[in-house]
């Protein structure tokens, strides 16, 4: 029974233990902090103006000898910082960085800038400002006390040197064991890595995305709640929550109801069905909970919105990790009761069975190991291949919404000055908004990926087991398939045009002829061929490192499942041969088998 014992353990050390994550996202000044600050119960983070460089921040109780009120900020490596930079004076047109990058910053002019491109702007204003000051810590882990962590998440000439921040905090929702995550925003420097924000999408136990009550979307929202969209389609569980923030801003019922009803058509259009929206005033709430004002916190709309989490954590999340543990509760039962049964036979039979399970043995060790030895590759390559067809494909449909948006009428106005350098800027924006939803869309086409190779292995891994029991006669070789599985960094995808966009200035005379007349259309139907084979030159890389880095993960699976199963038919083996020569009565394994059942009922 070693197999059966190391993995309750294990689980019930993982129930014992385990943490709830619970992930934030939403642009800023959507009221993330605020909302955190509700959430926990007091003001613990600080609400920043401008927090476009902000990094991923965890909130969660002292642990492993961290003090209460105190906080571990990893800064970014020298590599890092420099990629953070060199991808900012890119999309700013400002070519790469040189040693006196700092003097290079301080002479750009904000309305040199394309307004999507401010957050760069902010980021390089702050990282001039704070280099000198902030140099030698890069690479560091940094310990503050709440002071210190505040100023490292509020001060934006010290933010922007930052990967993430640790802050150990003691309050009623921490000591449950929820760890809250508040992300980048959509609009931060850092949404770049798009990476780390998806691997909260797919592992966090839950996500609430935070808006603001009179603000609409922005182009970053809707990429992002696509995003969103693709993970909850792939999710076993609707584990989303979204939140309109600052309702007490609403003059009428009527107006909040139709407030919330366009929040819910965008997010319909942007993949989200049904979603679970809840108004709340999460700065009425934080006052209410400090000054013990039941009443206002009801009006604040916020105690709606804790008892549907509440009981999504406490009922829905536990019933899926007990029913785990439940399961596997009745695997052991079941071993227990076919012991019980073995003992009950006589001698002649156990010393028959005992014969067949040698013969047996061999047949199984060769089963096993075709089992191991099977390859996804081919499916793999194929199934990938289709995956980006239809990429692209999407990319195709939604062009014209990127042109629109880049090439915008905000932005491309007579009183801008320089409208050649206003025109490049559009088109350096339009290749990055591009370019963020290849990435996007790769990160969304691993998670079908992962689906397809873990329903694969399943399958062999069923069969298998039935061959095997039928080799075996009367054995339980059954076993949990449910393995994490992490996801491939992928690489940065860089779509540049050669010309610096020199050679498309002709479709732009003034901004009447671009808007009023054909020039916006004339434009995208001479970039979108170039555009198209731009994506289709960056994609056979990334097919390549799919495949490779699934194929590599499915092998290693298989191996996992057959060592597993080798193990168990050991077990099963010496558990006969145990039988025979222990004298334990089957009414012991039997009453054993009804205990463990019992453990499983409660």
């Amino acid at each position: 029974m070693g197999s059966a014992v190391r993995d309750l353990r294990a689980r019930a050390a993982s129930l014992a233990g385990g943490t709830f994550t619970l992930a934030l996202f939403g642009a800023f000044s959507a009221g993330k902090s605020s909302f955190a600050n509700a959430l926990l119960g007091e003001a613990v983070l600080p609400v920043s103006p401008h927090p476009t460089t902000a990094a991923i921040n965890r909130i969660m109780a002292p642990a492993d000898g961290a003090e209460h009120g105190t906080a571990r900020v990893r800064m970014k490596t020298r590599a890092a910082f420099q990629e953070d930079l060199a991808y900012s004076f890119r999309l700013l047109g400002l070519g790469e960085p040189e040693a006196d990058w700092q003097k290079r910053v301080k002479g750009l002019s904000p309305q040199d800038v394309h307004p999507a491109g401010r957050p760069h702007y902010s980021f390089l204003q702050a990282a001039a400002a704070g280099w000198a000051e902030t140099e030698e810590l890069l690479g560091q882990e940094v310990h503050v006390d709440l002071e210190g962590y505040r100023s490292f998440v509020a001060n934006e000439r010290k933010s922007c040197f930052v990967d993430s921040i640790d802050l150990h905090y003691s309050c009623p929702v921490t000591e449950q064991g929820i760890v809250l995550v508040d992300t980048p925003g959509a609009d931060s420097v850092n949404a770049r890595h798009t990476g780390v924000t998806f691997n909260y999408m797919k592992n966090a136990d839950a996500l609430i995305f935070v808006t603001y009550y009179n603000h609409a979307f922005s182009q970053g929202d809707r990429q992002f709640l696509q995003q969103l969209g693709r993970v909850k389609d792939s999710s076993a569980m609707d584990q989303m929550f979204f939140v309109v923030n600052a309702s007490d801003l609403a003059s009428s019922e009527e107006e909040l109801e139709q407030v919330l009803d366009h929040v819910s058509t965008q997010l319909r259009a942007n993949g989200i069905r049904s979603p679970r929206l809840f108004p709340v005033s999460s700065l009425m709430a934080l006052e209410s909970k400090s000054d013990g004002d039941a009443d206002r916190l009801a009006r604040s709309g916020f105690g709606t919105f804790e008892e549907e989490f509440n009981r999504f954590a406490g009922r829905e999340l536990a019933d899926l990790a007990v029913g785990g543990a439940a399961e596997e509760l009745s695997r052991v039962a079941q071993r227990l009761e076919q012991r019980a049964q073995d003992a009950a036979q006589g001698e002649e039979v156990l010393q028959r069975r005992r014969a067949e399970l040698s013969a047996g043995m061999e047949q199984s060790r060769v089963r096993i190991e075709a089992f191991a030895g099977r390859t996804m590759k081919e499916e793999l390559a194929q199934e990938t291949g289709e995956l980006l067809f239809h990429v692209r494909q999407r990319l195709g449909f939604q062009l014209g919404q990127f042109v629109a948006e880049a090439f915008h009428p905000s932005v491309l106005r007579e009183d801008r000055g320089n409208l050649k350098a206003a025109f490049a800027a559009c088109g350096r924006e339009l290749l990055r908004m591009i370019s963020v939803e290849l990435e996007q869309e790769l990160l969304a086409t691993t998670l079908r990926l992962e689906q397809a190779g873990k329903s694969w292995i399943a399958k062999q891994l069923a069969d298998c087991t039935a061959d095997l029991e039928r080799m075996l006669e009367g054995m339980d070789l059954s076993q949990a398939f449910d393995e994490q599985w992490a996801t491939p960094v992928l690489k940065e995808i860089r779509l540049e045009e050669p010309s610096g966009w020199k050679s498309y200035q002709s479709y732009f005379r003034n901004p009447k002829q671009f808007f009023e007349g054909d020039g916006r259309r004339r434009l995208q139907e001479a970039i979108e061929p170039v555009i198209k084979q731009m994506a289709a030159d960056a994609l056979p890389a990334a097919q390549e490192q799919l495949v490779g880095f699934y194929d590599d993960r499915v092998r290693a699976s298989l191996r996992h499942q057959a060592n597993l199963l080798t193990e168990r038919v050991q077990e099963a083996a010496a558990a006969l041969n145990e039988t025979m020569t222990s004298g334990v009565p089957a009414e012991e394994w039997h009453n054993l088998s009804v205990q463990v059942m019992g453990w499983r009922s409660e």
